[in-house]
């Protein structure tokens, strides 16, 4: 082999370009949202520094710089949550991103999450690209407490895996052929970046209750993530029901129910639907504690914890104290 190939070869085994192949026939069943795993791989340092700069930048004269460096805590504060309770321009919030690296939800639950489009970019794991000989499955709750089903879901996706290894076999094409064998439970991995405002849109629709059980978890994950590094940021990451204090996952429309009402609300707020007949399906679509326990965090109540607009300094975290004092 010439020393020029080697070196593409070498090139695409550092940079994670090189189609994994030979890989194990392991299959594991990953129950309900057990082992989804959210990582916050990049952020602005400090978001409020760089949304209060882009907040006041329309007063002051041409030399009017170091306005952060200038203000003080208490002003710095004023201005934050002016932009986080929508009591000035949105465009700061868009002045801010957040990366995460996202492993183990159901390939179904990305194409929920991907359909996220202003102020979002996302990279997906191929199936075409990678032999997934290896790849394991997501098995809803209901499923998995259900013996039977659970058993005709375990036989059918090995039966589904054993036709994806020996599709692999008959040719060039073959990965790209094989990958239709492989259902939507099967396990993704994907990144995406979001700026602020689009994170706060994203999770106004996917932290509600109503969304399939993986995809709401995910999107619970991701807020963790931010609460973790900003608590401020994640307070204002709230479902839509939260902010409206009712419940919005379905209205008493009967245009609107024409386009959608499988399963019946969550209960984290009185529905406005009186009538249950109108449902498909007289059961909540995602359970709050079946999550919080298979993730091990807590999920506020729809009442609970929510921001105030009047917050004091003294009632911020120690780690965000810490930015609004950074200089």
């Amino acid at each position: 082999m010439r020393e020029e190939s080697l070196d593409i070869w070498q090139l695409r085994e550092w940079i994670k370009t090189k189609p994994l192949d030979n890989q194990l026939k392991e299959t594991k069943f990953h129950r309900g949202v057990e082992e989804i795993v959210v990582n916050l791989v990049d952020y602005t340092v400090n978001p409020y520094k760089a949304m209060f700069t882009i907040a006041t930048s329309t007063w002051g004269d041409v030399w009017n710089l170091h306005r952060w460096e200038n203000a003080s805590v208490g002003a710095r504060l004023y201005v934050i949550l002016a932009i986080l309770n929508r009591k000035c321009l949105p465009n700061a919030m868009e002045s801010i991103s957040f990366t995460f690296d996202i492993a183990g939800p159901s390939r179904s639950a990305f194409d929920q999450i991907a359909r996220a489009r202003i102020g979002a970019v996302f990279g997906s794991m191929g199936f075409r690209d990678n032999n997934h000989a290896n790849i394991g499955f997501r098995v809803p709750e209901a499923i998995w407490k259900d013996e039977y089903r659970r058993e005709r879901f375990i036989k059918g996706r090995l039966q589904d895996k054993e036709d994806y290894i020996e599709d692999l076999k008959t040719g060039q094409s073959n990965w790209q052929d094989a990958r239709s064998m492989l259902p939507m439970s099967a396990c993704h991995r994907w990144a995406m970046a979001m700026n602020y405002m689009a994170l706060q849109n994203f999770m106004s629709k996917r932290l509600m209750f109503n969304e399939q059980a993986d995809t709401v978890a995910t999107a619970w994950l991701v807020r963790e993530r931010i609460r973790e590094k900003f608590p401020l940021l994640a307070a204002y990451c709230r479902p839509a029901s939260d902010w409206a204090r009712k419940c919005v996952e379905h209205v008493g429309d009967e245009m609107a129910q024409a386009f959608g009402c499988l399963f019946k609300c969550s209960g984290r707020w009185p529905c406005t639907v009186s009538d249950d007949n109108i449902f498909s399906f007289n059961a909540a679509c995602t359970d709050r504690e079946a999550i919080m326990s298979q993730l091990g965090i807590y999920i506020p109540k729809g009442d609970e914890d929510l921001p105030k607009q009047s917050l004091r300094f003294a009632e911020l975290s120690v780690t965000d104290k810490k930015l609004f004092f950074d200089a």
